[in-house]
C-alpha cells in the first residue's frame, strides 16, 4: 500500500556480521608482515650509532636508488657542430639582457652522459675560444672538467651569433662589452661545492686545483666563486672540481692582464684591480688573489648554509651579516668593506654567525684569517701553508654520515 513501509521478516534481515569481522587493529598493535630492511641501519659493517627501535629513523620508507632508475624522457635536444644531444634536464640557468644568459643542460648522446653550456662569452670569436684553449692546457690536472666539444653557433651558415647583430646602433660604450653565443660540451656531471655531504669535502681540493694550475701549467684561474667550485662523485669517492675556466689567462710577465676577469664581487679579493700604466686596459693579479677567494667562498658557506646538501640559512636584513656586505652594488663599496674586515680584527664574527653546524670549523676560519691578516699585501699567503691549515683541522673532522646516504 502506498505511504506504507511493511517489515522485512526476520529471515531476510541482515546478518550481524560484527562477530565475523576481524578485529580492528589498536594503535601501538605491531604489523603481521615482515618489516622491509633497511640497507643502511641493518648493516652491522656502517660505524653508525642509530637509536633503537622506537627510533623515527626505523620507521622511515627508504625510496628506491635514483642510480638505478631508468634515464628520464628527454625534454629537448642540443646541437653542437654536427652532434645533436638529447637534453634530460636543466642543470642550472641565470638570465639577463640578450647575450647575457647561461644554460647548463645535463644531456645524453650514444650511451653516455654529458654536460652541455650554452651561454655567451664575452668578446670576439677569438675571445670565446680562450676556455677551450685553457681547458685543452689543462686536460691531464685532476680536478678540471673534460673538454669534449665546443660550437660557434651559428645563425645562418657562416655567421656566429653575437650580441651585437640585436643591437639597434653600436655604441662607443659597448666596446667590449660585446658577447659571442658559444655551446660548449664537458664531462663529467658535478655538483655545486654547497650540495657537500660532510665538512671534509668543502674546500681543499679545490686550493690543490688552483697550487697545480700556477705552479705546474703557469695558469691563473681568474674567477673562483662559490658557483664555480664543485664536486665530483666517481668510483673512488669524491672530490672537488674547479669550473668555468673562461677568464683564465697564462701567467703573464709582470702579472698584467686584461679587466675582464677579474672575479665575482663577493668572492674577489679586497684589492683592486690595479691598472698596470695610468689610463691602462691592462690591471695587475697575482696568484694570492684567487686563493683569497677560496677564504671567502669557505665563510659564505658557513654562514649562509645550515647544513649539507645546500640547505640556505634565512638571514635577516637588519643584522650586519658579512655575506651582505660583500654583497653591495659597486665594486668600491665592496672593497672598502673587505679591507676593514681585514684593517680591524673580525675573529669574533665567526664565533657570532656561523650556523650551529660550523661551529666547529671556527678555529680553522680564526687561524685562515689571521694568516691572511698578518702576512700583509707584501707578504703573499702561499698555497702550501693554507693547504697544511686545512689538512691540520679536516683530519679532526669526523667523517659525518650524509643525510643523502640513508637514502640510497
Amino acid at each position: 500500500m502506498e505511504g506504507v513501509v511493511e517489515s522485512i521478516p526476520p529471515s531476510h534481515q541482515m546478518e550481524d556480521i560484527s562477530e565475523t569481522m576481524p578485529p580492528l587493529p589498536q594503535i601501538g598493535d605491531a604489523p603481521e608482515s615482515t618489516p622491509k630492511r633497511n640497507p643502511v641501519l641493518n648493516n652491522p659493517q656502517l660505524d653508525v650509532n642509530i637509536p633503537d627501535d622506537s627510533h623515527p629513523m626505523r620507521q622511515l620508507d627508504i625510496p628506491d636508488d635514483p642510480l638505478h632508475l631508468p634515464l628520464p624522457d628527454p625534454i629537448g635536444q642540443i646541437l653542437v657542430n654536427d652532434h645533436t644531444y638529447d637534453i634530460l634536464e636543466v642543470i642550472s640557468s641565470s638570465q639577463g639582457l640578450v647575450g647575457r644568459g647561461t644554460i647548463c643542460y645535463l644531456a645524453w648522446r650514444g650511451d653516455e652522459e654529458y654536460i652541455v653550456k650554452d651561454h655567451w662569452v664575452l668578446g670576439s670569436k677569438v675571445d670565446a675560444l680562450n676556455k677551450v684553449k685553457m681547458l685543452q692546457a689543462m686536460k691531464d690536472v685532476h680536478g678540471v672538467p673534460q673538454f669534449i666539444d665546443h660550437w660557434l653557433v651559428e645563425i645562418k651558415p657562416g655567421e656566429v651569433d653575437q650580441m651585437g647583430l640585436y643591437c639597434y646602433k653600436l655604441l662607443n660604450s659597448l666596446q667590449g662589452a660585446i658577447r659571442t653565443h658559444v655551446h660548449l660540451v664537458l664531462k663529467p656531471c658535478t655538483r655545486p661545492l654547497y650540495m657537500f655531504q660532510t665538512k671534509a669535502e668543502l674546500l681543499g681540493d679545490i686550493i690543490r686545483i688552483q697550487k697545480t694550475a700556477v705552479e705546474e701549467k703557469g695558469i691563473l684561474h681568474r674567477d673562483c666563486s662559490l658557483n664555480n667550485s664543485m664536486i665530483e662523485d666517481d668510483s673512488n669517492g669524491s672530490h672537488g672540481t674547479l669550473i668555468d675556466w673562461e677568464f683564465a689567462m697564462f701567467i703573464a710577465q709582470g702579472q698584467k692582464y686584461a679587466r675582464g676577469g677579474t672575479g665575482t664581487m663577493p668572492f674577489m679579493s679586497q684589492v683592486a684591480p690595479v691598472p698596470a700604466l695610468r689610463g691602462s686596459r691592462l690591471i695587475i693579479h697575482h696568484y694570492e688573489y684567487d686563493l683569497k677567494s677560496v677564504f671567502y667562498v669557505f665563510i659564505w658557506i658557513c654562514i649562509g648554509y645550515k647544513g649539507p646538501l645546500s640547505v640556505k640559512s634565512v638571514l635577516d636584513r637588519r643584522y650586519n651579516w658579512l655575506v651582505h656586505k660583500w654583497s653591495t652594488i659597486t665594486f668600491k663599496a665592496c672593497n672598502d668593506k673587505k679591507t676593514t674586515f681585514f684593517y680591524h680584527s673580525h675573529t669574533h664574527k665567526f664565533d657570532e654567525q656561523f650556523h650551529p653546524y660550523f661551529k666547529n670549523l671556527v678555529p680553522l676560519a680564526v687561524e685562515w684569517y689571521n694568516l691572511i691578516r698578518n702576512k700583509g699585501p707584501s707578504n703573499a699567503v702561499t698555497f702550501q701553508e693554507v693547504l697544511d691549515l686545512l689538512d691540520k683541522h679536516l683530519a679532526e673532522l669526523l667523517k659525518e654520515l650524509s643525510p643523502e646516504l640513508l637514502f640510497t
